[in-house]
């Protein structure tokens, strides 16, 4: 059934250290909201203009954050949610409670990915997962990580449960060795942390290179194993997940 009461807020920070410190800060006060994604700065960057606010002159962050349910639940929840915004540093909260302005959001959301394929020359789309308690470390590494390969990386996702989109991307395809190279290290990074390299998109074609990264040689073999149980003769999407023999 649809929920009695929607409303939601764009909540902008300085830096998306301070927005991802929040994050963990609702949830870890036990409040689960519908929907909570963000977008860094570099997302902001490209979609700058469809923003109802004007961009602060340093490195901002935003969270969209969703409740819904009983009417009574969701206006206390959101006052909830406010003050903790604030108290995670959010230099402005710009709230939607109408649908009309919900979908103006939304809207802002949706585009990241499709401005990102039309910006860059070199588009490695990851996306990685980390529990809560790790995705401020996460993103506080991207600048080191961009710095030492050479890449752009355009970070935004459902930090809700830790689904992070790393968008690793080069304006010079001469530097796609490179950026192959900073893909793998923030894949090793997101493992350091306790974290998956795939948290909602699966292992496919493109990621079977590092699923050895993840999965120990025996895990793989028994997996393969039970695939080759239901397919014998291999022609079931075939060549997808497990690395090559």
């Amino acid at each position: 059934a649809k929920p009695a009461a929607t409303r939601g807020m764009l909540c902008v920070f300085n830096d998306m250290v301070s927005a991802m410190n929040c994050v963990a800060a609702i949830m870890g006060q036990g409040y689960l909201p519908s929907a909570i994604e963000f977008l860094d700065h570099r997302c902001l960057s490209l979609i700058g203009e469809l923003l109802p606010f004007s961009l602060p002159h340093v490195k901002p962050s935003i969270l969209i954050i969703q409740v819904d349910g009983p009417q009574r639940q969701v206006d206390e929840e959101m006052e909830a949610l406010c003050s903790i915004a604030t108290a995670e540093g959010a230099i402005d909260l710009i709230k939607a409670a109408s649908a009309e302005d919900r979908q103006k959001i939304w809207a802002v959301r949706r585009q990241v990915s499709l401005r990102i394929h039309d910006y860059a020359k070199l588009y490695i789309p990851e996306d990685v997962a980390v529990p809560l308690s790790a995705i401020a470390e996460l993103v506080d590494a991207l600048p080191v990580y961009e710095k030492k390969y050479g890449i752009e990386v355009f970070a935004f996702g459902h930090a809700g449960d830790g689904n992070i989109h790393l968008n690793i991307t080069t304006q010079d395809p001469g530097r796609e060795a490179a950026a192959r190279e900073g893909t793998r290290a923030l894949l090793e990074l997101t493992l350091r942390l306790q974290g998956t390299i795939s948290g909602e998109h699966g292992i496919g074609i493109a990621k079977a290179q590092y699923l050895p990264m993840e999965l120990s040689a025996n895990s793989i073999a028994l997996q393969r194993s039970i695939k080759e149980l239901f397919d014998p003769n291999l022609i079931l999407n075939p060549g997808k997940i497990f690395p090559e023999r």
